[in-house]
């Protein structure tokens, strides 16, 4: 393993490894790693409202490909601004850019999950698009295929909760305890401002689908977020 190339040393030498980025440069293939997770994060919003049943494969993949970098961007400046701000009380030190690119590092993992997204995409079409439980669209062997992907996708997801968890406790300087504190605060927080919003806007006349919309999108992105 060669301890001077990121992509491998982050899989098992987080702390190290996000410290020499920092160092060096924080935004270090930030764009690249936006794009990573900004795939990983539409495919699965695709699948879970079920993209697939008014829309072709083709066109969901190309739409994924050229949104992913902006709303991965989007996503690791929004969410590193909370985990900076609420860092703060556990007496973390990290600047912002250091603390986004400790989140940006960790979709690492995720670009094999990546990979195995678009080898399905391409085998199975559509079927990729529909939430599974209702549709029903796999013959046996090909959801013998889907679950061993899915099992891989958990694997991959909490690999990079754990590179996440060490590289934000190497830039904030602290534990990892306080740096996992620090992240479930900061979905705390941000629950409570989204809850907040929710609970008003149907004063404010807002349809009540396009509420309950919002809603799940924000809980599917959380969860994305905190992995």
């Amino acid at each position: 393993m060669s301890k001077d190339n990121p992509w491998v040393s982050i899989w098992v030498q987080p702390r190290s490894t996000i410290r020499r980025i920092v160092n060096e440069d924080p935004n270090r293939s930030l764009w690249l790693l936006a794009a990573i997770y900004g795939f990983s994060s539409l495919i699965g919003f695709f699948e879970s409202y079920s993209f697939g049943l008014v829309m072709g494969a083709f066109p969901l993949l190309i739409m994924a490909i050229i949104l992913a970098p902006v709303w991965g961007y989007l996503f690791f400046s929004c969410w590193s601004f909370v985990v900076s701000l609420t860092g703060r009380l556990f007496g973390g030190r990290g600047a912002f850019r250091s603390i986004r690119a400790s989140y940006a590092w960790s979709a690492v993992p995720l670009a094999l999950g990546d990979a195995l997204s678009l080898f399905l995409i391409l085998w199975l079409g559509v079927s990729m698009f529909v939430r599974v439980p209702s549709a029903g669209l796999f013959v046996e062997s090909q959801a013998v295929v889907v679950l061993a992907f899915l099992l891989a996708k958990i694997v991959l997801s909490v690999w990079s909760l754990v590179i996440y968890i060490n590289a934000l406790a190497e830039v904030q300087q602290f534990s990892v305890f306080r740096a996992i504190g620090n992240l479930f605060v900061s979905a705390l927080l941000v629950g409570i401002v989204i809850g907040i919003v929710l609970f008003f806007l149907p004063k404010m006349g807002a349809p009540v689908q396009s509420i309950d919309a919002t809603g799940t999108a924000f809980w599917f992105s959380l969860i994305e977020a905190i992995r």
